[in-house]
């Protein structure tokens, strides 16, 4: 038995070193080793962190690779024509193997129109998929098997009081940045910050003495005067990342060329040009993905009821393109595949989960783990950073889990119950403050020159008339043009899609 190919963030390694008789330190491969000798394909059970891991078995020849339980850490893996297994962390190192056929998956190609991201197992290109979070991979005789070992689960305690479930969550967290300090120093890190009550108590729990926002000079709107405040109380420096539409859009292609994968979420672009330019004064920064999808920070969830029947309207979770039904033709496509599969088996899983319980599965299971942490693991891998996700451990969302959801969410504030946790140690303004979510904005940017014309230029060129119905295209281009904002992420996705096509020369 031996270890094959690890990336990733091991955050209980010293733990796992006491636990399993290794000396201190010792490297996160041979701690893999020593605990796959010890348990076997419960290893995963045993990991908090991000981490891809694959182990060959030499008894067998057999493969056997598992995925973080939330998906943190990418796994993409292809089987060749002549039954070899491929892997890697990133696309791109897939590509460079010539036994990997260049083509796109149509079924993919119409679910990212959809969504706005590489959604499911699936991705754009034919062949590569994605291992899901909380499942392990056995390879043998040229045929993969895949298995669950984890399943995000909901079993709300109402026996227990606010002050209780703060309190417990502050302990937590601690708990969590406290291994966070026993790997790396703190000293030269920073901490993303946008003045919202995510990142200013990961900021005020951590301490790190740095914190870094971004903003959109000229823009009526900016996080960065709130941010900089909430540094200056927590006593952090502050530093802002002036996103302009130029270095917005010069960027697009080297983001989604970094990837490998198209992903039409513009606040991808802008963080992947926060960790660019922070990069160069740290190596170590920490984030605050996973707050929302654990504890209820979206606008959304206020339709809890509505959207958790079985019956539909079905949730594909909280960002959306367009719907498949019109997907399909925009794509010239004349078979439409349902999306629906994608969420059947999640809505039937959570059949005894509270509804707004339902809503966060699914959006752990979809949202979160194909855009979210897809674009800020890719982004920060590429500016050459360890991203620190706190609030996406393990042990966190399983804490969550617990909370009943009248705590997330009550008197109509979102997050309440970590509201309260932060409260011990922010400002009650900060801790509570609306969730305002500025928005990268693009799309006053698409309708002004030379922006306008330079996504024209691709949005209707030569490669698009292969793709996409120029006719239905340019409608929704114009409707846009012409005010309306209900449709501007459909030109936005084909535009970031078609970059895509033309720096992999699809």
């Amino acid at each position: 038995m031996s270890i094959c190919f690890y990336e990733g963030y091991l955050r209980n390694r010293l733990s796992l070193c006491r636990e399993l008789g290794l000396p201190d330190p010792s490297g996160e491969r041979a701690v893999l080793e020593a605990g796959f000798r010890r348990w076997g394909a419960s290893l995963p059970d045993h990991l908090y962190g991000a981490f891809a891991f694959v182990f060959r078995l030499p008894e067998s020849g057999a493969f056997f690779a598992a995925r973080d339980h939330l998906g943190l850490q990418p796994f993409f893996y292809y089987v060749t024509e002549d039954s070899a297994l491929l892997f890697a962390s990133d696309v791109n190192d897939l590509l460079r193997d010539r036994r990997v056929r260049r083509a796109v998956d149509p079924e993919a190609l119409q679910h990212y129109m959809h969504f706005g991201y590489p959604v499911g197992e699936k991705t754009l290109w034919q062949g590569i998929r994605k291992l899901l979070p909380g499942r392990t991979l056995t390879f043998r005789d040229g045929e993969a098997c895949i298995s669950a070992y984890w399943k995000p689960a909901f079993h709300p305690d109402d026996s227990r009081t606010e002050e209780a479930w703060a309190a417990e969550i502050d302990e937590m967290l601690r708990l969590i940045l406290s291994e966070d300090r026993e790997n790396f120093d703190f000293r030269p890190a920073f901490s993303f910050l946008s003045g919202g009550v995510d990142s200013a108590y990961l900021l005020a729990h951590s301490g790190v003495p740095r914190a870094v926002g971004i903003g959109y000079p000229g823009e009526p709107v900016s996080e960065l005067p709130l941010a900089a405040k909430v540094a200056q109380t927590l006593g952090a420096d502050f530093s802002g990342v002036d996103v302009t539409p130029e270095a917005f859009f010069d960027a697009v292609p080297r983001v989604v060329r970094r990837l490998g994968l198209p992903l039409a979420d513009a606040s991808a672009v802008a963080f992947a040009l926060g960790c660019e330019q922070a990069a160069q004064t740290g190596t170590v920064c920490f984030s605050g993905e996973g707050a929302d999808e654990f504890f209820a920070g979206y606008q959304i969830y206020r339709r809890a009821d509505e959207l958790a029947q079985s019956g539909g309207p079905w949730h594909y979770g909280c960002a959306g393109v367009m719907e498949a039904e019109d997907a399909a033709p925009l794509l010239k496509q004349e078979r439409l595949f349902p999306c629906e599969s994608l969420v059947k088996e999640l809505y039937a899983d959570s059949e005894a989960d509270e509804h707004l319980s339902r809503l966060l599965r699914i959006d752990c299971a979809l949202w979160l783990e194909g855009d979210i942490l897809f674009g800020v693991a890719g982004s920060a891998r590429a500016a050459g950073l360890r991203l620190l996700l706190p609030y996406a451990d393990r042990r966190l969302f399983e804490l969550s889990a617990r909370i009943p959801s009248s705590l997330k969410r009550k008197d109509g504030v979102e997050k309440y119950i970590l509201r309260r946790a932060a409260e011990t140690r922010l400002p009650r303004e900060t801790a509570f403050r609306p969730k305002v979510g500025f928005s990268v904005p693009v799309r006053g940017w698409l309708r002004r020159e030379p922006f306008r014309s330079r996504a024209e230029s691709i949005l209707f060129g030569a490669r698009s008339s292969r793709l996409f119905d120029q006719t239905l295209l340019r409608r929704y281009w114009s409707a846009f043009q012409d005010g309306n904002d209900a449709v501007w992420q459909i030109s936005y996705a084909a535009y970031v899609l078609l970059v895509w096509l033309r720096e992999f020369d699809i």
